[in-house]
């Protein structure tokens, strides 16, 4: 199997099962709590990227007094970390229009409780309030992926992209830092990932971006179409000359990231089975940006099954959580759902209001605010839709379990071999290869969810499967 140490991977080839197998007992009629939280703890951020949505917020535009009001404070924000542990929440992923080190007192004690409890942790961030205390902290609590933004492999570029000069040094200089720190560590998390929003002044330096990563030690890069918030994003925004072209680009930049050992991840891209490299170009993605709604509901008419025609699975399995404590089920959602101030998290996502949108959403009706939805939703509702129709097929779980026995089965023997051998006391065998990838492997994300997942789920339908 291969030795996954990539948050896309982890995602697609194993949570889309989880995501599956919870929409298919939501539709059983049995209530279960979110997989994942995406938290925006604060307000606060020291760019002015040209492209985002925060221009259209009233957060630059607070005093200290106002910020200090609207903000829930890191008490709250813990609180809600530990209930969501005990709910069996999957995930976090700490974004949102903010940068989330402006704050750390809030950010660090938020990330120690969402590690206490295990939880899949992610953070993404503009790279440039980072010092080697910060890093070191992040490594030492086991957080899994950081997410640094990095729009192009030059400063001018980048700058410009983001509103202040020195952006582009300051967010290279971090992620190099993250990556020697984990090399003296030994660890392989985080998981780097350069995050790049594609537009029509960066697509040409997709492959010049592969080279930056490997230099700087990341483990990924995670592409995405630009979405049109404002006016200037308009101006940015790809025509289909230059999408075409990207194809191409794209193309020889997957093939030097696989050189490189780098996951390129570009979301105009459609994901194939998770368990091959099949994929392909969806141009879709691109020319839709800004409009992605029509695209969740075409694709949801060509199903008849009451959850394969659902346009959108995220009221199910997500939730967004703003500093002044609103809650939403997507990040791209303007108006208030919910507030989770005085409630618990529990209230909120069992609670009327939330009832109210899957109902909704299983109608097949999906409001106006969706028309900014990200591209990537497209990608993960194809994702969940391709692993349900999978789920439901016998013979592929029963393939699939018994892939699983024979890779635990020889993972186990190969670590008792090396324990035998006394290989802890033995230097040689330190710098040894095969040592190597069998250490990376036990420190994978991989081997992580797999020690959870498949005892949990899998376990209950290998026995309803073999009985």
């Amino acid at each position: 199997m291969e030795l996954l140490t990539d948050v896309t991977l982890f995602k697609h080839k194993l949570w889309a099962e989880e995501y599956a197998y919870r929409m298919e007992e939501w539709n059983k009629g049995r209530k279960l709590g979110p997989i994942r939280i995406d938290a925006e703890l604060h307000t606060r951020c020291n760019l002015n990227c040209r492209v985002c949505d925060r221009r259209n917020s009233i957060y630059d535009k607070l005093n200290e007094e106002e910020r200090a009001k609207m903000e829930m404070p890191a008490k709250k924000w813990v609180s809600i970390a530990e209930e969501s542990g005990k709910m069996g929440v999957k995930a976090w992923n700490i974004s949102g229009l903010c940068e989330p080190l402006a704050k750390p007192d809030v950010l660090f004690q938020t990330m120690r409780m969402i590690k206490a409890y295990d939880m899949f942790g992610e953070l993404t961030t503009n790279g440039t309030l980072w010092n080697e205390k910060y890093i070191r902290e992040t490594i030492e609590m086991g957080w899994d992926s950081i997410c640094i933004s990095i729009d192009a492999p030059d400063s001018q570029t980048h700058d410009w992209l983001r509103g202040v000069k020195g952006t582009f040094k300051k967010a290279c200089n971090t992620l190099k830092t993250f990556s020697q720190m984990k090399k003296r560590y030994k660890t392989n998390l985080p998981v780097l990932t350069i995050n790049m929003v594609l537009n029509k002044v960066n697509y040409l330096k997709l492959v010049d971006m592969v080279r930056m990563a490997n230099d700087l030690g990341a483990d990924a890069i995670f592409v995405e179409p630009m979405v049109i918030f404002t006016e200037e994003g308009k101006k940015l925004k790809m025509e289909e000359k230059e999408i075409d072209k990207f194809q191409e680009i794209v193309k020889e930049a997957r093939k030097l990231a696989e050189e490189y050992g780098i996951v390129l991840d570009v979301t105009a891209i459609a994901p194939g089975g998770f368990f091959s490299g099949e994929k392909k170009f969806d141009k879709t993605l691109i020319e839709k940006a800004g409009n992605i709604r029509d695209v969740l509901i075409q694709e949801a008419k060509s199903y008849s099954d009451p959850i394969l025609s659902i346009p959108c699975y995220y009221p199910w399995f997500y939730l967004m959580i703003r500093s002044n404590g609103s809650v939403v089920h997507c990040g791209e959602w303007k108006s208030e759902v919910e507030n989770i101030r005085e409630k618990t998290l529990e209230e909120v996502w069992f609670g009327k209001t939330f009832s109210d949108i899957r109902e909704q959403f299983s109608k097949g009706i999906l409001p106006k605010e969706c028309e900014k939805c990200r591209p990537n939703v497209v990608e993960d509702t194809r994702i969940v839709r391709k692993s349900i129709k999978e789920f439901r097929d016998i013979d592929w779980l029963r393939r699939k379990y018994f892939e699983f026995l024979e890779e635990n089965k020889r993972l186990k023997q190969e670590l008792f071999s090396f324990k035998r051998k006394g290989y802890k006391d033995d230097k040689k065998c330190v710098e040894c290869k095969y040592r190597k990838e069998i250490e990376k492997f036990k420190n994978s994300l991989t081997f992580k969810v797999f020690s959870k997942f498949w005892n949990t789920k899998l376990e209950k339908l290998k026995k309803s499967i073999f009985k």
